[in-house]
C-alpha cells in the first residue's frame, strides 16, 4: 500500500512539473506548433490556387489515381520524407525553449520559489529534458495530425466540387496516417540522437546571464577553432556534422528505428547527453 502511495505522489508530481512547463511555455509550445503548421497549409493552398482551374483539375485528378489501390506502406515512406521540414521546426522549439527554461528561473527568481517546495534540481532538469525529448514532438505531432485531416477533408470537398472522383480517398488517408506515425517515430528519433545538444543547451541556460543561446553557440565554436588550431584536427566539428542532417533522424519502419535506437553513437550520445544534464543540475544549484 506504502509502495502504491509513493507510486501515485510520484505520478502527480510529475504530471505537476509537466503542466507547469506548458502552462509557462505555452506561446512556444502549443501556439507555435499551430502558427506553423496553418501558415505551411495557408501557403501550399495560395499556391495551389495560382494554378489555372484546369490544372488544378487534372493535378487533383492524378493525385487521386495515383493513389487508388496502393499500400499504404508503399507510399508513406514518400510522405515521411516530405515531412523532414517538420523535424526543423520540432528542434527549432525545442533548442528555443531549453535555452529559456533555467535561465527564466533565475531571471524571473522563481527558482528560489522552486528550491522552496519538495521537488529536487534532478526532477526539476529531468522534467524539462522530457518536456523536449517527448512533450514537444508529441504536441507538434498532434498539431500536425488535426491540419493534414483538415487538409485532406478540405481536398476531398474540393476535389468532388470540380467533378473528379475520389477513388483514392481511402488509401490516401491511409499513406498520411502512416506517414505521420513515421514523422512522430523520426521525431522521437532525432531529439534522443541529439541528447548531447539537450544537455550542452541546458547546461549554458543553468549558466548564462544573458543569451544563453549565444553562449552555447559560442563556446562551441571557440572550442572548435581551439582544436583545430591546437591539436590541428577537427573532431569537434565532424561529430557534429554526423548529427546535424535531418535526414539521418527520418524512419521509415519498425526495423529502422530499432537499428537507430541501439547503434553504438546513439548509446554514445545518450551516455554525453546524460553527463551535460548532470552538469546542468550540479550547476543549478549555485545559481544566484
Amino acid at each position: 500500500m506504502d509502495s502504491l502511495a509513493v507510486g501515485t505522489r510520484t505520478i502527480r508530481r510529475w504530471r505537476g512539473l509537466l503542466l507547469r512547463e506548458i502552462r509557462e511555455n505555452r506561446s512556444l509550445l502549443l501556439y507555435a506548433p499551430c502558427l506553423l503548421v496553418l501558415v505551411a497549409i495557408l501557403l501550399g493552398m495560395r499556391l495551389f490556387t495560382l494554378l489555372p482551374l484546369e490544372r488544378q483539375k487534372a493535378g487533383l485528378e492524378l493525385l487521386f489515381n495515383r493513389f487508388e489501390g496502393l499500400n499504404a506502406s508503399d507510399v508513406a515512406p514518400l510522405l515521411t520524407s516530405a515531412g523532414a521540414l517538420n523535424l526543423l521546426f520540432i528542434i527549432g522549439i525545442a533548442t528555443s525553449y531549453l535555452a529559456s527554461s533555467l535561465y527564466a528561473d533565475r531571471k524571473e527568481q522563481s527558482y528560489f520559489f522552486w528550491q522552496s517546495m519538495p521537488i529536487s534540481d534532478r526532477s526539476t532538469i529531468l522534467s524539462k529534458v522530457v518536456t523536449a525529448v517527448v512533450m514537444i514532438p508529441g504536441i507538434y505531432l498532434g498539431v500536425l495530425t488535426a491540419g493534414s485531416l483538415m487538409l485532406i477533408i478540405g481536398v476531398a470537398g474540393y476535389s468532388f466540387s470540380l467533378g473528379v472522383e475520389l477513388n483514392g480517398l481511402q488509401e490516401l488517408f491511409s499513406a498520411m496516417l502512416v506517414a505521420l506515425g513515421f514523422i512522430g517515430l523520426s521525431a522521437l528519433v532525432a531529439m534522443l540522437w541529439l541528447l548531447p545538444a539537450v544537455g550542452w543547451v541546458l547546461l549554458f541556460s543553468a549558466y548564462a546571464s544573458r543569451v544563453p543561446l549565444l553562449w552555447a553557440i559560442g563556446v562551441l565554436v571557440a572550442l572548435s577553432l581551439l582544436e583545430e588550431i591546437v591539436l590541428g584536427s577537427n573532431a569537434i566539428d565532424t561529430w557534429i556534422a554526423s548529427r546535424s542532417s535531418p535526414w539521418q533522424y527520418l524512419v521509415f519502419s519498425f526495423e529502422d528505428m530499432a537499428a537507430r535506437l541501439f547503434s553504438y553513437d546513439m548509446l554514445f550520445g545518450a551516455a554525453l547527453g546524460a553527463m551535460l544534464i548532470t552538469g546542468a543540475t550540479l550547476m543549478r544549484r549555485f545559481a544566484d
